[in-house]
């Protein structure tokens, strides 16, 4: 119940308030937009005595370019494997003392860590002697296509053409019409790209190769270049397909079965008896519920390319921190199942990868979030429901709405976060020439 959570604890901090007449540290936190929830900084900073500036960037790219600037000395900062690596390379980040972060050393001492997560670890491992004792894991997932399926014929074209990457790049293989969109990250696109000419994506490629990537994009003419709006203008009908990230995708997808299944209740077409088994229909590959000659579907899903990009987001402590003590806290922190000795009722990791719908690295937090297929409705929730709307409750905010949304979650994370899936590899770290020159050459196909 991400939303309730959120508002009560915003309410109790605001009743009780955080101040003091001694002076308090500042954590400077640099961070993705809409990758936290926000209540947990609320809490961090009663439990700690002490305020969270949180800073955002839009890119990897940007994290570095902050970092690097020096303009503001931030203590704790979120980037993807790749930019670690790239920072680990050039001395910006501090040795991480395992002893402050005891909660990450058991889980990693008693390999309680998603075997994704370790197969990216081990690639970075591999790629920089040492890395590992730099980070610790925040989120990680991967990407993937999300499509339309009541676009006719194009669930079809997704699944069942043998270069998994040619609905993004190949109209002839879509239905005509299909609008296609393209994540705007170059280097996320020039993955794709590679993936689907069947180029190394792991070297710098020649003036040749990247004229055949140039010559792809332009005789594609993407329909648009996006970010966060892709999925919503799939879920809107104005796109019909997209490339994004997983976590990006599962939000929105576990909200329309939960919104879904409760249009289908406030049309009398189901009773509270039949929510599970609707739930169950509309996750499952058959996907459509049919009642009262009345059709229910999400209308759009997700496919996860074998050879797609998996990533994980870190947190890590910079070289320069002014209070390596409280990021040591708050990295703890976020990888907690529980605040000792606190007032507030909260699991941190739980609470956040919930939040987001992105992965947790933790295999406890994991198999609590899939535990909430295990949802049953009562008498009991219809009768709880009743009351609250008759107390002013929005339907769609009720407590009986966010069961629902809860099975969905489990359901969704089972279904496309596996436990033991290894999936993808990471982005290669390039040259700040070479980056620049794949900008280049995804410009000029755009113009």
């Amino acid at each position: 119940m991400k939303r309730r959570i959120s508002v009560l604890l915003t309410f109790i901090l605001f009743i009780f308030g955080l101040s003091s007449c001694s002076k308090k540290k500042t954590l400077l936190f640099l961070n993705w937009g809409e990758y936290i929830d926000e209540t947990l900084l609320d809490v961090f900073e009663k439990e700690n005595h002490c305020t969270v500036v949180m800073d955002l960037g839009e890119s990897n790219e940007i994290f570095y370019s902050k970092v690097r600037g020096g303009t503001t000395v931030y203590d704790v900062v979120c980037p993807s494997d790749y930019m670690v690596e790239k920072m680990f390379s050039r001395d910006m980040l501090s040795k991480i003392d395992l002893e402050q972060v005891p909660t990450y050393k058991k889980l990693k001492e008693e390999r309680q860590l998603l075997d994704g997560v370790v197969s990216i670890a081990d690639t970075m491992e591999k790629n920089y002697s040492g890395i590992s004792d730099y980070y610790v894991p925040y989120l990680w997932g991967t990407w993937g296509i999300m499509y339309s399926t009541l676009k006719s014929g194009l669930e079809t074209a997704v699944l069942n053409n043998a270069n998994e990457w040619s609905v993004l790049f190949d109209r002839n293989s879509i239905p005509k019409g299909t609008k296609v969109a393209m994540y705007d990250s170059h280097q996320h696109a020039y993955y794709a790209a590679c993936r689907y000419l069947g180029l190394d994506n792991t070297k710098e490629l020649s003036k040749e190769e990247l004229d055949k990537i140039h010559d792809l994009v332009k005789k594609m003419d993407f329909d648009a270049w996006g970010t966060d709006n892709i999925k919503k203008d799939i879920v809107a009908e104005n796109i019909d397909v997209g490339f994004m990230w997983t976590g990006d995708f599962l939000y929105y997808y576990c909200e329309n079965v939960a919104n879904t299944v409760m249009d289908a209740y406030l049309a009398k077409d189901i009773s509270i008896n039949d929510f599970s088994e609707m739930i169950e229909v509309l996750t499952s590959d058959t996907r459509k519920y049919v009642v009262n000659n009345h059709e229910y579907e999400v209308g759009f899903n997700i496919f996860i390319p074998q050879d797609t990009i998996a990533f994980c987001d870190n947190l890590v402590v910079t070289k320069d921190s002014a209070h390596k003590d409280l990021a040591y806290k708050f990295i703890d922190f976020m990888c907690s199942s529980t605040i000792p000795n606190s007032e507030e009722e909260i699991e941190p990791a739980y609470a956040n990868a919930y939040y987001v719908c992105y992965n947790t690295p933790f295999l406890p937090i994991y198999d609590e979030i899939v535990s909430l297929r295990e949802e049953v409705f009562s008498l009991q929730d219809e009768i709880e429901y009743k009351n609250e709307v008759k107390s002013g409750t929005d339907t769609y905010d009720t407590t009986l709405y966010y069961k629902i949304y809860d099975y969905a979650t489990g359901i969704a994370f089972d279904k496309y976060y596996p436990k033991n899936q290894v999936k993808g590899s990471i982005l290669q770290t390039f040259s700040r020439n070479y980056v620049n020159t794949i900008n280049t050459t995804f410009n000029n196909a755009r113009a």
